[in-house]
C-alpha cells in the first residue's frame, strides 16, 4: 500500500501545480476503489463530505466518516463521500505537512474507511454494499458555504441522464460547527445570511464532542446551538428557523483526537501514542516520509 501511495505522489504534486493555475475551484484528483464507476454514471442521491486540513488525518476524521457511511448504508446506495482539502484555508496556513503529502494520507485514510466499512458485518458484502466510493478533492474556497457552490458548480457529481446532483451532506465535528455559524467569518456584514444556501440546499451532520471536561459541556449543551435555531434566536443575525431542521446531531464515539496532539506526539518522538490517534497506515506513513518531526514549524 505505501508503495502504490508513493507513486501518487508525482500526480498529486503536478495536479495541485496545474490546479493553482487554472480557473478551476474544485477538483476530483483520485478514487478508491479505483474501478469505482464515474459519479455521472450513478443516480447520486446523497454526497457525504467531509472536509478538513488533514494534518494529519486522525482516527477522529476515519470515525466521523464511518460513522456517517455505516448510517446510510441499508438506505443509500449508491454511497460516495469525498474527503475534501482546501487549498486556500480561512484559518491554516499550509504547514508543515506539504499538501501532496496530506492528499498521499487522505488516501491512506480513504482505504482504512473502506476496509472497516466492509469488515464490520456480519456477512460479506453483497455487491450493493460495495457500491462505495471515497473521492479525495482539493477545493479553493475556505468556507463552506462557497465549498458547497463550488462542487455543485463543476458538475463532478451531475448525473449524466437525469441531470440532477447529489444533495450534500457536511460531516462536521463541534467545532466547526461552531465556526460555521460564527458571524467574523463573513465580512462586511457579519451576517448568517451567505450561508443561507448552504441550508437551502444541503445538510450538516455534526458530531458532538464527548470526552469529558471538554470546553463544550454536555450533548444537551452542544445541542442547544440547533435549539436556538429552531427558536428563532438568531434570527436578528440572518439565520432562519428550518436550519435546524437541516442539522443532524450525532453521539461522537471514542476519545477527541486533534492533529495537533499528534504532530506534538511526533516531534517529541513518542510514536506509540502518535499511532494511537491516527492509526496504523498513517503512522508509517509518517514514519517512513520523516513528517512533523520537532524542528519542523508547526501550524
Amino acid at each position: 500500500m505505501q508503495t502504490s501511495i508513493s507513486s501518487l505522489l508525482p500526480h498529486f504534486r503536478t495536479s495541485l501545480i496545474s490546479f493553482s493555475s487554472s480557473p478551476s475551484t474544485f477538483l476530483v484528483l483520485h478514487t478508491l476503489p479505483t474501478t469505482s464507476p464515474a459519479p455521472s454514471c450513478l443516480p447520486l442521491k446523497s454526497l457525504h463530505i467531509l472536509d478538513s486540513s488533514f494534518n494529519p488525518p486522525t482516527l477522529a476524521h476515519f470515525r466521523i466518516a464511518l460513522s456517517a457511511l455505516k448510517s446510510t448504508a441499508k438506505t443509500l446506495k449508491p454511497q460516495r463521500l469525498l474527503l475534501l482539502l482546501a487549498t486556500q484555508n480561512a484559518d491554516k496556513a499550509p504547514k508543515p505537512a506539504t499538501f501532496e503529502q496530506r492528499l498521499a494520507m487522505m488516501t491512506l485514510l480513504a482505504q482504512t474507511i473502506l476496509d472497516h466499512y466492509h469488515s464490520t458485518g456480519s456477512s460479506p458484502p453483497s455487491p450493493a454494499d460495495e457500491k462505495v466510493a471515497i473521492d479525495i478533492g482539493i477545493i479553493k474556497k475556505p468556507y463552506f458555504h462557497d465549498k458547497a457552490i463550488a462542487i455543485e458548480q463543476s458538475e463532478f457529481y451531475k448525473h449524466e441522464a437525469s441531470g440532477e446532483q447529489p444533495q450534500q451532506v457536511h460531516l462536521l465535528g463541534f467545532d466547526s460547527l461552531i465556526r460555521l455559524m460564527d458571524t467574523k467569518y463573513y465580512p462586511p456584514t457579519h451576517s448568517l445570511a451567505p450561508i443561507s444556501g448552504l441550508f437551502n440546499h444541503h445538510r450538516i451532520r455534526v458530531t458532538r464532542r464527548t470526552e469529558e471536561g471538554n470546553k463544550y459541556g454536555t450533548a444537551e449543551e452542544q445541542d442547544r446551538i440547533r435549539e436556538a435555531l429552531a427558536s428563532g434566536a438568531r434570527e436578528e443575525e440572518g439565520a432562519k428557523r428550518e436550519w435546524a431542521e437541516r442539522i443532524e446531531m450525532v453521539e461522537g464515539e471514542g476519545e477527541a483526537v486533534s492533529s495537533t496532539q499528534v504532530r506534538e506526539a511526533v516531534g517529541r518522538g513518542e510514536w506509540a501514542a502518535a499511532e494511537r490517534l491516527v492509526g496504523k497506515r498513517v503512522m508509517e506513513w509518517v514514519e517512513t516520509e520523516g513528517l512533523y518531526k520537532k524542528e519542523d514549524e508547526v501550524g
